[in-house]
């Protein structure tokens, strides 16, 4: 029906892609599909064919900027240097499968926000970006993407990730839209609160049930929802984000009450 001949390449952004969908697009269609992750602060992630060859593997994972070896489009890749820092510890992470903040320095970084002096650097100058990667336990070069820093669930000293929570929570048919934060617990510190719109008012779904479509998934127990809240709709800014901080704030006032 349309006339794509001249074009040579999309982008993607803000959640992962299916390997099919890279696959149709580079295989149906002759067009490349770059999957980008960024900021309006200036820190950039770029996934090419040349960088991450396997459609399966660029449409979740990006490359570390700053490898003198790794085939980069652009020079300002090349010229960029990263750090993932754990957010308990302060330490670099240097082993995959942890988790750390991704920081930066390079020629795209803003130079800071206005009136705000020093904010959102550390003390050493990288840029703190506020959203979590783990190096691939696929690839020791590629980084994949956890979540936003203050979206993360801390219980007893193990960090979850919302994201993660809310895509086993959608893969229920009987969910619309699902989002997992954070409710106050003396013992471990936070335990996890889901908050869920359901398909139709006539369906319904029991805390038991939840805790079943993780099993079953075979998600790690500690990562289980332990409290689930029912919503018409959920909170959003005018460009449709969830407002994840008056969901926290409705649940510690919640659980203030009791």
């Amino acid at each position: 029906r349309y006339d794509l001949s001249s074009l040579r390449a999309v982008s993607s952004g803000s959640a992962p892609l299916a390997a099919w969908m890279i696959e149709a697009w580079e295989r149906g269609r002759g067009v490349e599909v770059l999957n980008l992750f960024g900021s309006n602060e200036g820190g950039m992630l770029f996934a090419e064919p040349e960088t991450v060859p396997d459609p399966a593997q660029r449409g979740r994972l990006f490359p570390k900027c700053g490898l003198p070896t790794m085939p980069y489009r652009t020079r300002v890749a090349r010229a960029m240097r990263m750090r993932l820092v754990d957010l308990q510890t302060g330490q670099e992470v240097v082993e995959s499968g942890h988790a750390g903040e991704l920081r930066l320095k390079g020629p795209a970084i803003f130079s800071g926000y206005l009136g705000r002096g020093t904010e959102g650097f550390d003390d050493e100058g990288w840029f703190c970006t506020g959203d979590v990667f783990e190096i691939s336990t696929e690839n020791p070069d590629l980084l994949l993407h956890v979540d936003r820093a203050k979206d993360l669930i801390i219980r007893g000293g193990y960090k979850i990730s919302a994201a993660e929570v809310e895509s086993v929570l959608t893969s229920d048919t009987r969910i619309v839209e699902a989002a997992a934060v954070a409710m106050p617990d003396e013992l471990l510190g936070e335990r996890v609160c889901v908050c869920v719109v359901m398909k139709s008012s006539s369906d319904s779904i029991e805390l038991s049930d939840v805790q079943q479509i993780f099993q079953q998934a075979g998600v790690a127990k500690f990562k289980w929802p332990e409290r689930i809240e029912f919503m018409t709709e959920l909170p959003r800014n005018p460009i449709g984000k969830v407002l994840k901080r008056q969901l926290r704030e409705t649940i510690r006032e919640q659980e203030g009450a009791r």
